[in-house]
């Protein structure tokens, strides 16, 4: 018989893969009464801006576009504010996500270290015990990539000390119902600060993630471009449990999926 103390410590369970370098579906075994679903996300399809498009539809910017009548001082200006522009929306490590929305669970928003991590020795993602952390899959795209999908996930819950601790991550379902279009921040270790506008969020059931491949492809997909045409970019993903907490089976029926686009 599984033991309370056992079924804190097994994390993580991931069925299915919905790439090469990302593992499918996150399905956390985390402690806690159990709950009604509260507020649900949306199960339709992704919106145009979030779906993305493959990247050879996309072209990189070029310096010289719409330089032409320019003098060689404006030429020169307008190559700087083009190389600034690189140098800002560079890749780099995450350390730090600020959310500035307010909820019952966090009245003064979410103010989380972030720690990046590879994938687990079986391919599933890595989950810190802590639920105020948040980890990053450095194996994909990196805050300022140009493509791909940054990753972002942490546990709703979890027992430490007997004393149960609300995650960072608790709250994505209510912000997709309530904060679409709100920013938050992601900081970067070279001090970097990314400012992010959530765009869409998504819930669907363990059981419909583990037998949809393609569904999670899409979610995680790391080979597409998103946003408005002018401004390619990659795109952030929070991802962590939803849902009913099943106490039998300890775990959530569901995995909410909020996604972000870099704003400027």
């Amino acid at each position: 018989m599984r033991t309370e103390k056992d079924r804190v410590r097994r994390a993580l369970i991931v069925l299915g893969s919905a790439a090469v370098l990302l593992t499918g579906v996150i399905i956390a075994r985390e402690t806690g009464p159990r709950t009604g679903s509260g507020p649900r996300a949306s199960s339709g399809a992704l919106p145009a801006a979030i779906a993305g498009t493959k990247p050879d539809n996309t072209q990189a910017p070029s310096v010289g576009a719409g330089s032409a009548g320019l003098s060689a001082a404006d030429r020169a200006a307008l190559a700087a504010a083009v190389r600034a522009e690189q140098i800002a929306r560079r890749p780099g490590v995450p350390v730090a996500l600020d959310i500035p929305i307010s909820t019952a669970s966090h009245p003064n928003g979410v103010h989380a270290r972030v720690t990046a991590n590879g994938l687990n020795a079986d391919r599933t993602l890595h989950v810190p015990d802590d639920p105020t952390t948040v980890s990053w899959a450095k194996d994909d795209a990196a805050p300022g990539s140009a493509r791909g999908t940054t990753i972002l996930t942490s546990h709703v819950n979890y027992v430490i000390n007997g004393r149960l601790v609300i995650g960072a991550l608790s709250d994505l379902a209510e912000y997709a119902k309530n904060a679409i279009g709100k920013t938050f921040t992601v900081r970067m270790r070279d001090s970097r600060v990314f400012t992010y506008r959530i765009i869409a969020g998504r819930e669907y059931t363990k059981e419909q993630l583990a037998r949809d491949a393609n569904l999670r492809k899409t979610l995680y997909d790391q080979s597409k471009v998103y946003g408005p045409s002018d401004k390619p970019s990659g795109r952030l993903l929070l991802v962590s449990c939803g849902g009913a907490f099943d106490e039998f089976t300890g775990e959530y029926e569901d995995n909410v999926f909020l996604y972000a686009l870099p704003v400027n």
